[in-house]
């Protein structure tokens, strides 16, 4: 063999040892997750009743109580006193407030954090409800 062949092979040899050094490590990887401490559960499930927070493009929120329209306003701080009303209003029926928080798929993700924030904030329980747009 010619130099240039001998390069190859101690390549070759490098490559094998690499690669099996690869296969017989341990790859792992660790993650801390912090559980939250306070979980906010429904008490009643027969008695949910579902707000909608609709975040729309432009910085605009629509907060609606099942089917009809609460409110539709630009700053958070009015949607928060509204959704606090009409948590009172249930709560002082003894039912419970599930938020819903559906993002359009234009706005911003920190306007959706923002709605988050003010939920937990109020301690009031919440998800995301994100719809695909049709493509």
């Amino acid at each position: 063999m010619g130099k240039g062949g001998m390069i190859i092979r101690y390549i070759d040899i490098a490559l094998t040892v690499l690669f099996g050094f690869i296969a017989i490590s341990d790859l792992e990887i660790k993650t801390q997750i912090r559980l939250p401490s306070e979980v906010s559960a429904i008490t009643n499930p027969l008695q949910v009743n579902t707000v909608s927070i609709i975040v729309l493009e432009g910085s605009r929120y629509t907060l609606m109580d099942a089917d009809k329209t609460v409110v539709s306003d630009t700053t958070l701080e009015r949607i928060e006193e509204v959704l606090l009303e009409v948590r009172g209003r249930y709560l002082a029926k003894q039912q419970d407030v599930l938020v819903l928080i559906q993002p359009d798929p234009n706005s911003p993700i920190q306007l959706t954090v923002n709605v988050l924030d003010v939920c937990e904030r109020n301690r009031i329980a919440k998800n995301i409800n994100y719809v695909e747009p049709a493509v």
